[in-house]
């Protein structure tokens, strides 16, 4: 007598289960990167306009054989998905500015990615004369090559002056809050100025001491202290 699987002819073995969940992840980790890549190849305004259509697409979801609009609660990959997307487009801009500034040796600039955004940072010790709020020349050519890479982004800027603990008093400045809030006002003007950027997306702060980075019982704490932010915030998807 012919003995029969228990659970029928045909079927795969349990232990080669796993072949097919790891397949399927392969084959979406795949399409994410196809789809990163030709992110990338598409102009500022491409861009923008396809992560709108994803994140529309992504927040429905289907529900007895149609689509349910996106609701208060939505679900948890949803967010995800919409926050890879936002940080990839920060990188592609970081990488460009990076390369931007890369042909000026010491250029005061560092670059960070945190929750506020793309965070541009001016060394104010290279930027600005002690006490002053005016640019100094010899550092306009690298604003002028960040500001080049910043225009026809979609994304919301803001310009965040910061100053250490050290109390100033001057015939300009009464204190560190006008001083920072003066920074910031100053490369706004140049920004608006010398660039195509669009002022409706911009806004400034001026914070004084306040939010440090670094330690201020040491010089050189206090010297990373000393900066001008220009935060690109991430882009909004609508």
């Amino acid at each position: 007598m012919d003995e029969h699987d228990d659970n029928g002819g045909g079927g795969h073995d349990s232990s080669e289960r796993w072949l097919v969940s790891y397949a399927d992840f392969i084959t979406l980790l795949f399409a994410l990167f196809v789809l990163l890549y030709a992110l990338s190849m598409q102009s500022a305004s491409q861009r923008n306009r396809s992560l709108d259509a994803m994140s529309t697409a992504v927040s429905n979801r289907p529900i007895q054989g149609g689509t349910r609009p996106e609701l208060n609660e939505s679900p948890r990959s949803v967010p995800n998905f919409a926050e890879m997307l936002r940080r990839h487009q920060l990188r592609e801009v970081r990488l460009q500015l990076e390369m931007a500034v890369k042909k000026f040796s010491n250029s005061g600039i560092s670059f960070n990615i945190d929750e506020r955004g793309l965070v541009v940072s001016l060394s104010a010790a290279k930027f600005f004369a002690s006490g002053d709020a005016e640019i100094a020349l010899s550092q306009l050519p690298v604003l002028n090559a960040v500001l080049e890479r910043l225009e026809g982004l979609p994304n919301k800027i803001e310009i965040d002056g910061f100053t250490d603990p050290i109390p100033i008093a001057t015939e300009r400045f009464r204190d560190n809050w006008e001083l920072s809030a003066a920074r910031s006002a100053s490369v706004l003007r140049y920004t608006l100025s010398h660039s195509n950027v669009d002022p409706d997306q911009i806004s400034i702060a001026g914070y004084g001491p306040y939010h440090p980075v670094a330690d201020n019982r040491t010089e050189q704490g206090r010297a990373l202290n000393r900066r001008v932010e220009i935060i690109i915030k991430p882009v909004e998807l609508h």
